[in-house]
């Protein structure tokens, strides 16, 4: 396989025309499932905007370069060249020859009814040697898809092109490649349209210029926006980091930058192994006091799964190298849980706080949430007698996610000492049970957005004033670090 290089934290594989047919053709070979994907500007602004499509670029098995724009970013802001430029009407054609001369079966999906039989009708006159193993139109409902997979699944096609559109045809694909078990598939968008006689391409020299863009907007004014949207392609590409990654080390910590879907998969998972797992939600403060407590930062940097919930991490970690690019309040991650368990019907404990409060968050939670099995609930004052008592409920109860709302540190290290419950989940909350209840209040959204929360809450609870010395102690520690590193 050829390496990848990657625009915009989206992966593009360095490869020419014959490199990807030999790739595509090992895939075939291989029996499994694979996916290829047509990079261009437009895919990478339509994945900045929706999460689901960047998810399914970054872990597509083939993609290609389709766009002329990609190929100028990666020159002119990474001073990397890709080989070439491959389209997808292209890769599309020499596929259909390949197939023919392979004998490779064939199944073609989308487009409109009357479009797509100019095509079959095309591909079997103009390739016989491929076997049609099936065809079906664009346009059937979400109650009919599970029926279409299983039509394709039982086809035993090599090779699938969806002409649906992006990013509809990639989702598609996605959520469906294992279970139809096509060894090949990708999305063709227009291409039919093309093969039918329907849309004419540019003629050949102004595909080769690169200009083929220019040719379809001036038989086409409509395309305007599309050109249009290239500045935004390019505020992406210098606002975005140029490789995504997964985990980003911050001072031994091992921060995930995955988005909020992202993390629920995890701790879907978490349950369902049903062996215990530390979930911490990480500000500036709490990085503060692990600088200064050991035992906490050791906990931290063994946890399995670290969500960035400040802006002063994020502003760390970019002061230190690598950016993170979802931020995840623990109040909204923990929500999400909650919803998570309510779906899948695992059961709840809260724990922390003061009894009042937590029960009055239990009640509000179990409002929102009301197929949630919250199987109880219990104060964060106790003594050791109580404590014994508490955890033997706990375990009587057979808990799959424990909240826990001590404070950052003090929390954690109750879940690290008890770790042995065998809890699946266990999450600190901090404050959380708080809000919940209703009597404090969250910031306003825009203050949220800003990522000022913790000068929101500065205003209305001036107590916390104290806090804002680990703020700049915070800041200090991760200036010291980065000069440090600088020197060696």
């Amino acid at each position: 396989m050829a390496d990848r290089v990657h625009v915009a934290g989206i992966p593009v594989d360095n490869l020419d025309m014959d490199e990807a047919l030999a790739v595509i053709g090992d895939f075939v070979a291989s029996g499994t499932p694979h996916m290829g994907v047509a990079i261009n500007p437009e895919k990478v602004i339509k994945a900045k905007q929706d999460r689901v499509l960047e998810r399914v670029l970054r872990h597509s098995d083939l993609n290609f370069c389709d766009g002329i724009g990609i190929i100028w970013a990666s020159r002119v802001f990474y001073h990397e060249r890709i080989k070439s430029r491959i389209t997808g009407v292209d890769l599309f054609l020499r596929l259909l020859e390949t197939a023919d001369a392979r004998g490779w079966r064939l199944f073609l999906l989308g487009s409109r009814p009357e479009v797509l039989s100019k095509v079959v009708a095309i591909v079997k006159e103009r390739y016989p040697g491929l076997a049609m193993a099936g065809w079906h139109d664009g346009y059937f409902t979400l109650a009919q898809e599970p029926g279409l997979v299983a039509e394709i699944a039982t086809s035993r096609a090599d090779i699938m092109f969806v002409g649906m559109g992006s990013p509809k045809q990639e989702k598609f694909l996605a959520g469906n490649l294992s279970t139809m078990g096509v060894s090949f598939a990708m999305g063709v968008g227009g291409s039919y349209n093309v093969l039918s006689g329907e849309f004419k391409r540019a003629p050949a020299r102004v595909q080769r210029l690169g200009l083929e863009w220019l040719y379809r907007f001036v038989l086409d004014p409509k395309r305007l926006p599309r050109i249009l949207s290239l500045p935004r392609f390019v505020g992406i590409v210098l606002r975005s980091p140029r490789e995504h990654v997964d985990n980003i080390d911050f001072f031994g910590i091992s921060i995930s930058n995955r988005d909020v879907d992202e993390l629920l998969e995890m701790a879907d998972g978490f349950v369902r192994s049903a062996t215990p797992h530390l979930i911490v939600t990480l500000n500036g403060e709490m990085a503060a006091r692990a600088f200064r407590d050991a035992e906490f930062l050791e906990i931290v940097q063994q946890a399995d799964m670290v969500v960035a919930d400040g802006v002063g991490i994020v502003w760390g970690a970019r002061m230190l190298g690598p950016r993170i690019e979802n931020r995840i309040p623990g109040i909204e991650f923990s929500g999400s849980l909650l919803a998570l368990a309510e779906r899948r019907g695992y059961r709840a404990y809260f724990l922390g706080a003061q009894p009042e409060i937590v029960e009055r968050a239990a009640a509000n939670v179990i409002s929102r949430y009301p197929g949630l099995h919250l199987v109880g609930f219990h104060s964060g004052y106790f003594d050791a007698e109580e404590e014994t008592r508490m955890i033997q409920e706990i375990r009587e109860a057979h808990i799959d996610i424990l909240l826990v709302g001590m404070g950052g540190g003090a929390q954690e290290k109750w879940i690290w000492r008890h770790r042995d419950i065998g809890i699946p989940i266990a999450i600190g909350v901090g404050g959380t049970f708080d809000v919940w209840s209703g009597l404090v209040r969250r910031a306003p959204r825009f203050v949220q957005k800003t990522g000022t929360e913790w000068l929101y809450r500065l205003v209305v609870q001036p107590s916390r004033v104290r806090r804002v010395g680990s703020i700049f102690y915070f800041m200090f520690r991760v200036l010291a670090h980065r000069r440090t590193t600088s020197r060696s």
